[in-house]
């Protein structure tokens, strides 16, 4: 189970600094939110609302930071923001994106202390955490031990939401309808008449509105893919 959405809301602590790997980092490094590295590629009109998703005038990007070696990882993180984000994953490119702490994996970190995964006691969930945040700080970005899909799953979600969400904020800022009259549908912001804003056509837009991070992830009853029959996203042709 991922515990991603635990170090978002934590600091580790000994007495006033975190220990990570011998060194001590200061509270306000622990705390310090993630960057972004897409923002720094961007072009003119481009957005890039969270580290996983580009959206351009002409193309959208997911990032998916697991490599592939045959076992369809790659399709399966660009199912997870597909789901959320309300695209047809086929139309979009899949990039293992660069190097970047923002693509850490804690997962394997805390995996691989000596407690079995169904003790959630003090001690091993405290060492989990300090192992995530250990991770996240030193930018381990791993692939193996079946770790991906349980250190992403949420993440990739979530990612897909905020930016499903901004775009319905740069939508409502575009056509000056409120946001809560908007829907979306395969890779488009519906208007209350019908009209359909694709998502690159509010690129621009988006890349100027603030990202909308407080979301809901969709319940199991709405899901088009996660947990259905799948065709992998590389052996379509």
């Amino acid at each position: 189970m991922s515990r991603l959405k635990k170090i978002a809301r934590r600091t580790f602590l000994i007495g006033s600094a975190a220990i990570a790997g011998g060194v001590a980092f200061g509270a306000y490094v622990v705390a310090r939110p993630t960057p972004n590295p897409l923002l720094d590629e961007l072009q003119d009109g481009d957005a890039a609302i969270t580290p996983f998703i580009k959206i351009t005038q002409d193309s959208i990007t997911f990032i998916v930071p697991r490599a592939d070696v045959g076992q369809g990882i790659a399709s399966i993180q660009g199912y997870l923001i597909a789901e959320e984000l309300d695209i047809d994953p086929t139309t979009v490119t899949l990039d293992p994106g660069q190097p970047h702490e923002a693509y850490f994996n804690g997962e394997v970190a805390a995996a691989g202390l000596p407690f079995p995964l169904y003790d959630e006691g003090t001690l091993p969930e405290t060492l989990r955490d300090i192992m995530i945040t250990v991770a996240r700080l030193s930018g381990a970005q791993f692939t193996g031990g079946s770790s991906s899909l349980a250190d992403l799953h949420k993440t990739l979600r979530h990612a897909g939401a905020s930016a499903r969400e901004t775009l319905k904020a740069a939508a409502a800022k575009k056509s000056g309808v409120p946001v809560d009259a908007l829907t979306t549908e395969n890779g488009a912001v519906i208007l209350p008449d019908g009209t359909r804003l694709a998502y690159m056509e509010l690129a621009a837009t988006a890349a100027t509105t603030e990202p909308v991070t407080e979301v809901e992830l969709r319940p199991a009853a709405d899901l088009k893919w996660l947990g259905k029959p799948m065709q992998r996203l590389d052996t379509v042709a």
